[in-house]
């Protein structure tokens, strides 16, 4: 079984932003790293680039607008209040309005969500869209509920 940090690792270093990386959230059920890489990828190779690092995990694409999202959205933020952080509650739009507040700032952004046998894990990236560094690298692996 794959292990949080193994698979926030995986991901941080196919983006080459695995220095710098800091855990924004960790604890025994869910683990956010968050950091930025000098690497550019082409704005029209965003959504493959993840797309690609998700099927090296074995993970399977959550769409969108599945309802599952919810699921592990509200999961995800269930193991996000164990921390003993000060949080309010998520919800499915979260992510369409974090995404389009950053592109309201000249930002391209793509997201998607993976399923793993043990773990849900959402990944996030953003960068200019002038392709000027940094590149953004978000990377949420959650333990899932059973």
């Amino acid at each position: 079984m794959q292990k949080k940090y193994e698979i926030a690792g995986s991901v941080m270093g196919f983006f080459d932003s695995f220095k710098g990386s800091r855990p924004a959230i960790d604890n025994d059920k869910i683990l956010i790293v968050r950091s930025r890489s000098r690497k550019v990828i082409p704005i029209n190779q965003l959504e493959e680039k993840v797309l690609e690092i998700g099927e090296e995990l074995g993970g399977v694409e959550v769409p969108a607008d599945s309802d599952k999202i919810e699921e592990i959205l509200k999961s995800g933020d269930k193991h996000i209040k164990e921390s003993e952080l000060q949080t309010v509650s998520v919800d499915n739009k979260g992510f369409s309005r974090v995404k389009e507040e950053l592109e309201s700032m000249g930002l391209v952004v793509v997201y998607k969500v993976f399923e793993l046998p043990s773990f849900d894990v959402i990944i996030a990236i953003w960068e200019d869209k002038n392709e000027i560094p940094p590149l953004y690298v978000e990377v949420t692996v959650s333990e899932k509920e059973e």
